[in-house]
């Protein structure tokens, strides 16, 4: 039995799960559990590695947006992220996403770097967008 619940991301603060409709999927990319080496080194005379690895595993995942987002999808998508962040100048959200190394969901404190925007096309009342940019570092 799958532990999927048909969604990639959650805001914990206020309990809303990210469209998937906007995702395009193909574009997720995540490395969940990344390792960081605090020493490596070869041994002089038999040349064996030894790794000191931390203890803290941290995650980082991606994904761009669909195409040819409108300026209301592009503020529903804004609202999403700033509604569940829990410190604005540092754009810190606490995330649950799948974790595809665990194949569950895990839960962790994120930011939002800085985002591009790129527009496609204009009209009177509306802005078209193109794809958007998301990534996620975990503090």
């Amino acid at each position: 039995m799958s532990n999927f619940k048909g969604y990639l991301l959650r805001a914990v603060r206020t309990d809303t799960i990210f469209p998937n409709d906007y995702i395009l999927y193909s574009s997720w990319k995540s490395t969940p559990n990344q390792r960081e080496e605090i020493k490596a080194y070869r041994d002089d005379n038999t040349r064996e590695l030894y790794r000191v690895t931390a203890e803290g595993q941290k995650s980082i995942f991606q994904f761009d947006t669909i195409d040819g987002l409108s300026l209301q999808d592009k503020i529903n998508i804004q609202n999403f992220f700033t509604s569940a962040e829990i410190n604005t100048k540092e754009r810190k959200v606490q995330l649950e996403f799948w974790n595809e190394e665990n194949n569950q969901y895990s839960i962790g404190y994120f930011y939002r770097p800085n985002m591009e925007f790129t527009i496609q096309d204009i009209s009177e009342d509306d802005i078209t967008y193109s794809s958007l940019t998301f990534e996620f570092v975990e503090y």
